[in-house]
């Protein structure tokens, strides 16, 4: 009996360690779907780490859940980790409703200060680090007013002036001019404009750059399908994501079983690899 109980806990060990990245982070935020909050900050910071790059939005996930769960150590804990993976974004933190539990204590000021002082270091190696504090600063223009609609339109609008104009004089910022989260902030800004002629522009400035070191496929391809579905297209490489009753769901895909030969021809993962990211079903 006890050979037995042994075979089965080794089978079960061995399944939990071949689970992906994804596989993780989708079960996570299935868990927090079920209201098992630190079950999720668990499972999502496991698959943060699995993944290795490119995290620490997962790694804020979590500590969201930590702290939706009262585990404030935990939450602080993948807090610092975010910083470590290069999140430099305090206006968010500080505006995030679910992480004001942690507001009082000391190591909330503390964190700021390890964030401003690892965001100095961050930017010393930026060719054009004035240009990112200014995108930074435009974009925290735009979401210091979400809920406001009006008063957030003119901020978009003086934003997409704006943006142009740096385009035109620097042509698309790249990450070696003003960091990832700096190249992000200009997509995410470009984005939100409600000029579809000026997304179509940027457009083109990220498929020039495609086949360079300075390719932002996933930037890329979330602009493609924005403005195929601010159009009435299907979008091409299965980026956008939309809800209905409550359920999340790909927006139509064209030629949908061409996808993944879309996604990988530009250096994308499988859409089954985005959907477990983004806790969307999809079994195709």
């Amino acid at each position: 009996m006890k050979k037995f109980i042994s075979i089965i806990f080794i089978l079960c060990s061995l399944y939990s360690h071949s689970q992906t990245w994804d596989e993780l982070i989708y079960q996570g935020k299935q868990e927090r779907a079920n209201g098992n909050f630190e079950k999720a900050g668990e499972l999502i910071a496991k698959g943060a780490d699995l993944k290795g790059t490119d995290n620490f939005e997962h790694y804020y996930y979590a500590a969201i859940m930590y702290a939706n769960a009262n585990k404030l150590d935990s939450s602080f804990k993948w807090l610092e980790k975010c910083i470590d993976a290069g999140m430099y974004d305090w206006a968010r933190w500080q505006r995030n409703k679910r992480l004001k539990a942690l507001h009082p204590d000391p190591r909330w000021s503390a964190l700021k200060d390890k964030m401003q002082e690892a965001e100095r270091k961050h930017t010393a190696a930026l060719s054009h680090p004035v240009l990112r504090t200014e995108l930074k600063q435009m974009w925290k223009n735009d979401q210091d007013l979400v809920g406001k609609w009006d008063e957030q339109r003119k901020i978009v609008d003086r934003n997409t002036v704006r943006l142009n104009e740096i385009i035109e004089q620097y042509g698309w910022p790249t990450r070696a001019m003003i960091g990832k989260d700096g190249a992000w902030m200009a997509w995410a800004i470009a984005q939100h404009s409600h000029d579809l002629d000026f997304q179509k522009k940027c457009l083109k400035l990220l498929e020039g750059n495609l086949q360079t070191a300075d390719a932002e496929p996933v930037l890329y391809a979330e602009l493609y399908d924005r403005i195929c579905r601010n159009t009435g297209q299907k979008q091409r490489y299965g980026m956008a994501i939309i809800e209905e009753n409550g359920i999340k769901k790909f927006y139509p895909i064209e030629q949908e079983s061409a996808v993944d030969k879309r996604r990988r021809s530009i250096g994308l993962q499988p859409i089954k690899v985005y959907a477990n990211e983004n806790f969307v079903g999809y079994d195709k």
